[in-house]
This record gives structure tokens, C-alpha cells and sequence, in this order.
């Protein structure tokens, strides 16, 4: 059997104590306004048990800490899977002592982190007893925690109607106050905010993300009244598992090592740090390889800081990344100006009652920076009673605020214009009055008719929930996370793009009266629990696979082109690039059987660590276990690393050589033909060896190299741009995604 493999080429330029008298409740009190929560790394002895991990954590304390405070309670969480250490209360001086203690490596204040479905599934191609749910029972067996904000436990999206008992290796438990109100749902739910904290829903985002990735069917799923349809999750019989935890990466670190041990077997995280930290000093990082050791696949979003290039978060190879894509429903609202020209925008709020009219349109800006933006209080001294407004967006967090001082000020409506840098990401937001958010583009349109005539006017009008209307689906989200990948230029980054755009789910409370609360809401947060439950649907087909295998799968099978057949575009509706989009569009279906994987086993990332740069301690906290980076063959170049993509830099007259090992997941005796079909004037030429592979067994192995010569004669480019090409037949395409940056 012939099959294609293709290859897709981007190329881009691409203690102190008083001496004064004090009273031991002064001197108490005192102490405890001078401690912060430290995460402590250590190295555990030989031998040491792990049930005596969190004694042995304790002796840090007893020997280095004031006695004021007992040691147990300093102790904040005392870890045992993602590594070995614990959080605790001390103070600077505290934390500098423990520094003499045998097995301390390092002590660091705890950091903030961020928490960064109606449709969806059909718009991914998955139907009910059809296809890909078929074929996997829909994620039967798998179970998916999520670290986040809290879950509603009693919302219809969690009941488990039809939902087969927990798998024999779950060993988590129920924390809701002691009462048993988890199911065959969802399966457990544990708080690490404190004692006394329990697992329900905090601020408002697990619900959301939990639904997405396992929610149970519930039919008749709206936000005042729109986007109506059955809302169910990507896996919808898989099960679920809740750890709640803050915006602090102590607490994050102590849910990933609980679910660990509870045996998920997919982990989703919409979190991120603020910052970008060196993997070894990454909660995120440190927990994901720990469970990637134990076979779970970690799913991270890739942060909403786009589209600033370079913003990509969880950038670590062993962790999927995942940005966020639009899908072609859309709440919309239409402005139609003076001139009879529409422009169509969207809205949550959709007045069934109103009957639009031309009315006048002011624009603040003229008035004051703060007015343009409708500030709180900005527009009380502007005439705006019976207007509609217009507002400059800064953030779909505060669009509704903004319409509420239009509101507050008399005015009839308001029209929100993106900022250049979002485009055309355009937000359904539950307005207070009639209202539209119109991209970039299309609200220069409005002021250029504003500056036009001396009367200007306009009028919004509703068509709700239209589906299919737009080709331009799917498209980069202008907030979704943009490479390269700054701790790691060598690995491509994000790795894959999703559903993230005004995507409704469960909902923590009603924005709009419903007794079942619903919301749409955008980010890479909603992207990544999508991607967290295709790769449910792997595990449940292929329960062997590893996690590097399952991430194989969603990259090489991943589509580039919209609706309209076009290459997928970006906010500015040009051209993405795998900067944008990584490999790709995820294609549920096609990762199923994707013919050939890229397998990398934990210990095959301590070389590429090496070769990082990192020393031998700090690759040892990653994991944990020592290591010799010095020893010959210890590293290799980031792009040799097994990752089903690659990303290089090449300098003028160089050639580079890479090899990849694949695995024939697909049928015995079949051959695959490798080719390369570069941009014309690219620079770069491609050649692979050998350029036919063939296969007599299933899951047996072959490698093949590729080297990348840049070419002199080819001056530096800024273009970028991917092509693919293969011989065979269609019932394979094996894509691994190249980025070539000249130097």
C-alpha cells in the first residue's frame, strides 16, 4: 500500500529578630506578617521511603524555622510526584538556612499564574454513533482532570445518565464538604486552597473548560437564547476530575502531583505563568514531565497574549500547546450606516422587541482620551442621550462596562471598535443595550463615514445565531499565544490550534436568568480543553499509546486551509503562520489514524535538556534523577529531539541534517514517500533520505534524515508562507511541519 507522507515547509526572517522586650503573641504576630509561601526543592535521599517524604519535610522546618510556629502548620502542600519538596510559610531568612541542610537544592517565593459547547463538535466533524465517537465510545474509560478553578457540581453537564462506573485505577476522592455529591462523571473533586476550602467553582472558568473537554449532553443549551443546540463535550463519555486551586504556582504544583496519583489519564491545564522561566524553574514544566514519566498526556493552553510574537507559554516539547481558532457561528449584529453601508459585527444581547432606526452617532475621542474609550464617568459631560456611541476596546472583559456608561448617560446604543492589533476577533458580549462589536477594518469604515458628512447617523439591527455564514473559519484568534518559542527556539510552538472563540459552555451562574446556566466565552483557556478531549478520544482507541505518540497524531493530521478552501488566515485575514498556528487545525478524525507517529520515551528528552544548556542540577529537577551532561553523546541539537515538527535557523551557505524515527501505526506492508516542495525563491533547498519508506509490520520502526541547505544567492526574507506535496494514495497524509529561520 502506498500512503503520503508529507512534509509542510514554513520559512520565516524571522530572621530578624527585635533586641527590644515583646510579649510571645506580639512576637507571634509579628512573625507571621513576615512570612511568604516558598516553594522548597530538594534531593531525596537514597533510600528514603516515599511514605516518610513528608516527616523527612519537616526536619527542614524544625532544625531552620522559629519554634513560634508549629511545623505543621508552615507546611502549605508537601508534594510526591511532580517532585520532591514541599510549599511552606517561612520567611526570607527561614528559607536562606535551610540552605546548610543536606538534600536542599533550592528555595523561591511562590509565583502569581493566570488562568488564561454547543457547536463545537460538529464544527470539529464529530456526530453522535457516527465516525470518530463511534470508533473511540465516545472517550469510554479515559479520565480527564483538570487543574482550574473549581467545577458546579450539580450542573446537568456533569450528570452521569449512561455513564459506565469509575475504571479500576482511579484512586481519587470526593471533597465537597464531605458529602457525596460526585458520580460516574465526574469522579472526584479536591480543593488546594487551604482547609476548610471546598471544590466548588471559585471564579467562574472550570465549569466552562470541564464541560468543553467531557461535558454530558444537555439539550437546549442557550445564552439568552442564542447559540441553541445540545451542548456536550469533545468527550462527552469520558470522565472528569476537578482540582481547584489559585492563581499561585504552589498550588498548582500540589493538584498536578494529587492528580498524578489519583491515575488521570489526560491532564488539562488553562493556566500560565506571567512570565517566561527557564523549564527547570516552571511549575507548569516540572509537573507536566512528572506525568508524562506516568503516561499522562498534558494538554496546556498557549497563554492569550498574542498577538505579540514570542508570547507562547508551556512551550515544554512533552506538553501539547495549544492556541485558539474561530469556528463559523456567529451571534450577529449589523450596523448599517447613513450610507446604507452594513457592516456585520456581533452581540450576546439580542432585543427581539427593538426595531432599529437611524440615530445619530457621536465619537468621545474628539472629547477625551478616557471618553474614547468610555471609561467610567468619561461621557457624563458629553451629549450622547439618544445616540449611538462609539467605543474604542481595550478588552472584551470590559466591553459590557463600557456599554453600561453609554447606557448610564443616555445614549440609544453603542458601536465597539477593535483595536489594529485584534482584528477582526470580534467578541458576543451580554450587552446592556443594543450594541455591536465590529473588527478593526470595518470600524475605520464607520469613522471614515463619520468624517464624511456633517450629520452622520447609523442603526443596529439583529439577525442572531447565523452558522455557516462565515469562510472564513477556522482563523487565528488575534489573543491566541504567537512563537517563536523563547526558551526553546528549537522546538515549534504552539503545536496546534482549536476551537477558542465565543465558545458556550457550562457556566458557574446565570448571566441571563436561566435556571442552567450557560456562557460564550473566548481564549486559549476554551482551546485547550477541546484539544484535551480529542486526545481523550486517542487514549480510548489507542489505550497503548504513548503521550508523545497521541501528540503525533494531532500534529501530522492537523489542516491548514478554511472553509472557503483558502490557507488559514490570521486576525488581519493574511495568510498564518506556523508561528500562528503551529502544525495546524486539529482534525479529530484524521488523529485517529494517522498512519506514522513521531514515539519519544520521557528519558529521550534529558538529552535534548543537555543540550539546552542546563546543568546537571537543573535537568535533575526536571527529572528527577541525576544525570551527566558532560559524559560523551549526553546532547544533542534542540531540532534532533523526535518532535513530529521542526525549527531551525539557518545562516547563509549552511546545511544542517536532522533525523526522525517514525513508527507504522497504520497497515502492514505499506510504503510511504517522502517530498518537499519548497516556496519558489524560498532559499532553502530540502532533501530527504532515504525519500521511500516502507513497512512490513504494524508498529515497526524506520528513520530517515533531512538536511536543509540555505541557499547564497538568496538575499534575507521577511515572507512567510508553507506548501506540502507527497506521492501515494489518500489514505494516509503524514504532515510534520518545518519553520526555517534565516540568520
Amino acid at each position: 500500500m502506498k500512503a503520503l507522507f508529507l512534509f509542510s515547509l514554513t520559512l520565516a526572517s524571522t530572621l530578624f529578630f527585635s533586641t527590644f522586650p515583646f510579649s510571645h503573641e506580639a512576637s507571634e504576630a509579628s512573625l507571621k506578617t513576615d512570612l511568604e509561601t516558598y516553594i522548597v526543592f530538594l534531593e531525596k535521599p537514597e533510600g528514603l521511603l516515599e511514605s516518610n517524604l513528608h516527616e523527612w519535610y519537616t526536619t527542614f522546618l524544625s532544625e531552620t524555622t522559629s519554634s513560634l510556629i508549629p511545623s505543621h502548620q508552615r507546611i502549605v502542600h508537601s508534594y510526591r510526584n511532580v517532585i520532591t519538596g514541599f510549599a511552606a510559610k517561612l520567611t526570607p531568612q527561614e528559607a536562606k538556612a535551610m540552605e546548610q541542610k543536606g538534600g536542599f537544592i533550592s528555595a523561591r517565593v511562590e509565583r502569581p499564574v493566570s488562568f488564561h459547547t454547543t457547536f463545537t463538535p460538529k464544527f470539529l466533524g464529530l456526530q453522535q454513533n457516527e465516525g470518530a465517537w463511534k470508533s473511540t465510545h465516545s472517550g469510554k474509560g479515559v479520565i480527564i482532570g483538570l487543574i482550574d478553578s473549581g467545577i458546579k457540581h450539580d450542573h446537568p453537564s456533569f450528570f452521569d445518565k449512561g455513564m459506565p462506573p469509575p475504571p479500576a485505577k482511579w484512586r481519587g476522592r470526593c471533597d465537597f464538604n464531605g458529602k457525596q455529591t460526585c458520580n460516574n462523571k465526574l469522579l472526584g473533586a479536591r480543593s488546594f486552597l487551604g482547609a476548610g476550602d471546598t471544590p466548588v467553582e471559585k471564579d467562574l472558568h472550570g465549569s466552562h473548560t470541564a464541560s468543553e473537554a467531557a461535558g454530558s449532553p444537555v439539550e437546549g443549551a442557550n445564552v439568552f437564547g442564542q447559540a441553541n443546540g445540545t451542548a456536550m463535550g469533545i468527550a462527552p463519555k469520558a470522565h472528569l476530575a476537578m482540582y481547584k486551586v489559585d492563581e499561585t504556582d504552589s498550588s498548582v504544583l500540589a493538584a498536578i502531583d494529587a492528580a498524578i496519583e489519583d491515575g488521570v489519564d489526560v491532564l488539562s491545564i488553562s493556566m500560565g505563568n506571567l512570565v517566561h522561566y527557564p523549564f527547570f524553574d516552571d511549575v507548569f514544566v516540572l509537573g507536566a514531565f512528572r506525568a508524562i514519566q506516568k503516561g499522562i498526556f498534558v494538554s496546556c493552553s498557549a497563554g492569550n497574549g498574542g498577538p505579540l510574537p514570542s508570547s507562547v507559554t508551556n512551550s515544554a516539547p512533552w506538553i501539547l500547546t495549544v492556541g485558539a481558532s474561530t469556528i463559523d457561528r456567529e451571534i450577529r449584529a449589523t450596523v448599517t450606516l447613513g450610507n446604507n453601508v452594513e457592516l456585520h459585527g456581533q452581540s450576546l444581547f439580542q432585543p427581539t422587541n427593538f426595531h432599529p432606526k437611524q440615530l445619530p452617532i457621536v465619537d468621545p475621542s474628539t472629547y477625551s482620551a478616557s471618553a474614547a474609550f468610555c471609561w467610567e464617568g468619561s461621557l457624563k459631560n458629553i451629549d450622547v442621550k439618544g445616540k449611538i456611541v462609539i467605543c474604542q476596546v481595550v478588552s472584551t472583559a470590559l466591553i459590557t462596562a463600557q456599554g453600561q456608561e453609554v447606557k448610564d448617560n443616555g445614549g440609544a446604543g453603542v458601536i465597539l471598535i477593535n483595536r489594529a492589533e485584534d482584528g477582526d476577533t470580534t467578541s458576543p458580549e451580554p450587552h446592556v443595550l443594543p450594541a455591536s462589536n465590529l473588527g478593526y477594518k470595518d470600524g475605520l469604515r464607520v469613522l471614515d463615514y463619520l468624517n464624511s458628512t456633517s450629520s452622520p447617523t447609523a442603526a443596529i439591527s439583529f439577525q442572531g445565531t447565523l452558522i455557516g455564514k462565515s469562510k472564513i473559519a477556522p482563523q487565528v484568534a488575534s489573543f491566541s499565544s504567537r512563537g517563536p518559542n523563547l526558551q526553546s527556539p528549537g522546538i515549534l510552538k504552539p503545536d496546534i490550534i482549536g476551537p477558542g472563540v465565543n465558545i458556550l459552555a457550562a457556566w458557574g451562574e446565570p448571566v441571563d436568568n436561566a435556571t442552567t446556566p450557560f456562557n460564550v466565552v473566548s481564549g486559549t483557556s476554551m482551546s485547550c480543553p477541546h484539544l484535551s478531549g480529542v486526545a481523550a478520544l486517542i487514549k480510548s482507541a489507542h489505550p497503548n499509546w504513548s503521550p508523545a505518540a497521541i501528540k503525533s497524531a494531532i500534529l501530522t493530521t492537523a489542516y491548514t486551509f478554511d472553509l472557503s478552501g483558502h490557507p488559514i488566515s490570521n486576525e488581519q485575514n493574511v495568510s498564518a503562520t506556523v508561528f500562528d498556528m503551529g502544525s495546524g487545525h486539529v482534525n479529530p478524525s484524521k488523529a485517529l489514524n494517522p498512519g506514522l507517529v513521531y514515539d519519544i520515551e520521557p528519558d529521550d528528552y534529558i538529552p535534548y535538556l543537555c543540550g539546552l544548556g542546563y546543568s546537571d542540577k537543573q535537568v535533575r529537577m526536571i527529572v528527577q534523577r541525576k544525570v551527566n551532561c558532560s559524559s560523551p553523546g549526553s546532547s544533542i541539537p534542540e531540532a534532533q529531539l523526535n518532535y513530529p515538527t521542526f525549527s531551525i535557523s539557518l545562516a547563509r551557505g549552511e546545511n544542517q541534517t536532522y533525523t526522525r524515527t517514525v513508527t507504522n501505526v497504520g497497515q502492514p506492508n505499506s510504503t510511504y514517500y517522502g517530498k518537499v516542495r519548497s516556496l519558489e525563491g524560498a532559499g532553502v533547498a530540502v532533501t530527504i533520505v532515504p525519500s521511500e519508506i516502507k513497512f512490513k509490520e504494524v508498529n515497526e520502526k524506520a528513520s530517515y534524515s533531512v538536511t536543509f541547505t540555505r541557499l547564497d544567492n538568496v538575499a534575507r526574507s521577511s515572507d512567510v508562507g508553507q506548501a506540502a506535496v507527497a506521492d501515494g494514495d489518500d489514505r494516509y497524509e503524514v504532515v510534520s511541519t518545518i519553520a526555517v529561520n534565516f540568520v
